[in-house]
């Protein structure tokens, strides 16, 4: 079986840069696994969540080298910065989260179903009528967590998700990882919040200068 990323000797550089954001970086992902990355700003977290969806360099330009594989027959991907990933097209917060599997084609049941388990596991269901550009950072994090969700991907990316939740929503949004982490789906999770990465990661990579230099436990990774 394909894994859901294979990355061999990947090196990436955004447009204009003088320097690589990812160096010589390998790296194979199964299925199931949550993977924590932790590294300093500009360590290359946030690069390598884009290199492992498909969206750099196709979206942001650059240049990549090495061999990619990407086996995940849907990637989703979250950003820390909610309002960037609306549709603009959607007046309620049920169609902004159904948008994704019915641009996909979906059938009309099915596409309902999916963007009301999503809304249950965000725990925004009563939000279903509200108009998004009405909501709270924190509010919004949730919806564009549980679209993604809708989607079913094969592999979730994190960047920083909890980023405009408090506590409590946090706490509630690294709690449901595990089980979809059980029914398949591969999660990578960039965050600082290394603490709630730890409680929920089966597997952590620390990252320095665009390269991996330390992949193990996260319990020795991460301290």
């Amino acid at each position: 079986m394909t894994p859901p990323v294979s990355l061999a000797g990947v090196t990436f550089t955004y447009p204009g840069a003088e320097r690589a954001a990812l160096s010589d970086l390998s790296l194979d992902l199964e299925a199931g696994e949550i993977v924590a990355l932790a590294g300093a700003a500009g360590a290359g977290a946030s690069t390598l969540l884009l290199v492992a969806t498909g969206l750099a360099p196709r979206l942001v330009g650059g240049t990549l080298t090495g061999s990619r594989t990407i086996g995940a027959r849907r990637c989703g991907i979250v950003f820390a910065r909610p309002w960037t990933q609306l549709t603009g097209l959607c007046s309620t917060v049920r169609d902004e989260v159904a948008f994704g599997p019915a641009s996909y084609g979906a059938p009309r049941e099915a596409v309902l179903e999916a963007a009301a388990r999503a809304l249950e596991q965000l725990g925004i269901a009563h939000l279903a009528a509200r108009d998004p550009s009405h909501l709270s950072g924190g509010e919004l994090q949730r919806v564009v967590v549980a679209a993604t969700l809708a989607l079913e991907p094969d592999l979730l990316a994190l960047d920083d998700p909890a980023a405009e939740l408090d506590p409590d929503a946090a706490d509630a949004l690294y709690a449901m990882l595990p089980a979809l982490a059980r029914a398949g789906t591969t999660i990578l999770i960039a965050t600082p919040d290394l603490d709630r990465a730890a409680s929920v990661a089966t597997r952590a990579l620390a990252l320095e200068r665009g390269r991996i230099v330390r992949d193990g436990a996260p319990a020795m990774v991460l301290t």
